[in-house]
C-alpha cells in the first residue's frame, strides 16, 4: 500500500488580508474554514488566535474557543501556535494552551534559535532589527517534558540545517523520542531565517536528516509558494504543509485554504498517494506508551 500523504493547513499564521480576503481570523472563521480542508484532505492544522479585526489574540478562551468549535464540526488534528511574544518565558509561551491543554493535540518544539526579521528587497531595508526567536535547550527540554506529562503528540519544525542536526543529539539525549511529524519551513525572499524555498533548500535538509524511523517529514514555505517543492516532497515520501498563512497565492487567483488543500491532494494521488486522514495520523504519531 502506498503511504497516505500527510496534508497539514496552515491557517493563517498573522498574514492580513490584503490581497486575499479569505484568511480566516476569528474562531467560527476558522472553524468553518478548518471544516472545509479537512473535507477536502487536511488531517492537521496550524493557527494562530486573532481577533476580529487580525490582532494576535493570545488568551486561553480564544484557543479554547477555536478547539471547541473546530472539533464539533471535524476531526482534524489540532496543532495550535504558542503565545510566543518577544521575551516570554517557555510557562508563559503555553499559556495560551492552559489549563489542561485540551485545545490541542500536538505540541510544538522547536530545537534552535533565529533571526525572524524580514528584509523588503525593493526597499533594500529590513523590516524590524530586533526580532529573535529563542530557543534554549533548556526550553526545548521544557517542552518536550510538558508534551510527554500532558500526553500530546510532539510537533518538531527545523528552519535550518542546524536544527535538523540538533534533532540529532536531542534523540541521542533522550529528549525528544519518535514517533513525530518534522516541519521543515522554508522561506520566500524577504524570510531569510529559513532555507530558501526550493527544492535545494529542501534536501540540504534531507541529506542532513537521513533516515529516522518514526519521524514524518513535511515542507512548508512562509513567504512564498510551497508548489515548487510539494510534488518533489510527495515524490520523496514527504508530506505537504500549505495555506494562506504562509502566502495568499495570488498566482492561483487568491484561492481558499480548502482550494489549496484539494490543489495538494491532487498532486498526491498522481503518485497514489491517498490523503491521511486524522485518526491514521493520530495512530501514526501516539507514542507507544499512550496508546490504548
Amino acid at each position: 500500500m502506498t503511504k497516505p500523504l500527510i496534508i497539514e493547513l496552515r491557517a493563517n499564521e498573522n498574514a492580513g488580508r490584503d490581497p486575499n480576503r479569505n484568511v480566516p481570523w476569528t474562531p467560527d472563521e476558522l472553524a468553518a474554514d478548518i471544516a472545509a480542508c479537512c473535507e477536502a484532505g487536511a488531517s492537521i492544522t496550524h493557527y494562530h488566535g486573532r481577533t476580529i479585526d487580525g490582532a494576535p489574540a493570545h488568551d486561553p478562551e480564544t484557543y479554547a474557543a477555536i478547539a471547541r468549535e473546530v472539533r464539533s464540526r471535524c476531526d482534524i488534528l489540532l496543532a495550535p501556535s504558542l503565545a510566543n511574544t518577544p521575551g516570554a518565558s517557555a510557562q508563559q509561551r503555553i499559556a495560551n494552551l492552559a489549563p489542561g491543554f485540551g485545545s490541542a493535540d500536538f505540541l510544538a518544539i522547536e530545537p534552535g534559535s533565529v533571526c525572524m526579521d524580514l528584509y523588503d528587497w525593493e526597499s533594500h531595508a529590513f523590516r524590524s532589527t530586533d526580532r529573535l526567536f529563542l530557543n534554549t535547550t533548556e526550553t526545548v527540554t521544557f517542552m518536550a517534558d510538558t508534551a510527554r506529562s500532558a500526553r500530546l503528540m510532539p510537533y518538531v519544525t527545523s528552519f535550518n540545517v542546524s536544527w535538523t542536526r540538533a534533532l540529532h543529539a536531542l534523540i541521542d539525549a533522550g529528549i525528544i523520542q519518535p514517533p513525530f511529524p518534522l516541519l521543515f519551513v522554508t522561506g520566500g525572499p524577504g524570510f531569510l531565517a529559513a532555507h530558501p524555498g526550493s527544492i535545494e533548500g529542501l534536501q540540504a535538509h534531507l541529506t542532513f536528516l537521513g533516515a529516522l524511523p518514526g519521524v514524518e517529514w513535511l515542507v512548508c514555505c512562509h513567504g512564498a509558494s510551497v508548489l515548487a517543492m510539494a510534488e518533489y516532497a510527495i515524490a520523496q515520501g514527504g508530506h505537504v504543509a500549505i495555506g494562506l498563512g504562509d502566502h495568499p497565492y495570488e498566482e492561483l487567483g487568491l484561492p481558499t485554504n480548502a482550494d489549496l488543500v484539494r490543489h495538494v491532494a491532487e498532486l498526491g494521488r498522481r503518485y497514489g498517494r491517498e490523503p491521511a486522514r486524522p485518526a491514521w495520523v493520530k495512530a501514526l504519531f501516539t507514542p507507544t506508551d499512550q496508546q490504548v
